[in-house]
């Protein structure tokens, strides 16, 4: 049975705002999710040659298109000051979601624009404190291919 060429390299990384950007992982971070998100809408059309008695199609189309990711890990005293800031300053930040696979094996990366909607910290007992970040796009993804 033939599994496929699976895959474990998928990253998100944090850009520094600067003229030539450089993105960076998160110390501590372990879990990465994103969610690619096609919004459509609908209209409902009637048959043209007998409105009354075929029932009415729906038809859909896309409106907009919406990326999110979530990073999860322990804090660390190092990435602590970014995530602090971005949080308490709301700003734009680019980010990259990355596929880190040759060509060969479709790899590449998205680029976006994104806000930090939520930052959570947690600790139980006395165990490490950990985060979980919830990051919303602004804009509009675009996707390079590995080279």
């Amino acid at each position: 049975m033939a599994t496929g060429n699976q895959t474990t390299r998928l990253i998100i990384q944090l850009g520094d705002g600067e003229e030539t950007e450089s993105f960076a992982h998160t110390c501590g971070a372990n879990s990465f999710g994103v969610t690619l998100t096609n919004n459509l809408g609908e209209n409902t059309v009637l048959d043209c040659d007998d409105p009354l008695d075929v029932p009415a199609a729906i038809i859909r189309h896309l409106e907009s298109q919406d990326t999110s990711a979530t990073i999860a890990g322990m804090v660390t005293t190092s990435a602590w000051p970014v995530w602090r800031a971005w949080a308490d300053d709301g700003a734009e930040k680019n980010i990259k979601i990355l596929l880190d696979e040759s060509a060969a094996n479709n790899g590449g990366f998205w680029v976006l624009p994104a806000y930090l909607q939520q930052l959570e910290l947690g600790k139980e007992n006395s165990g490490k404190v950990t985060f979980n970040a919830t990051i919303v796009g602004a804009g509009q993804r675009a996707w390079t291919d590995a080279s």
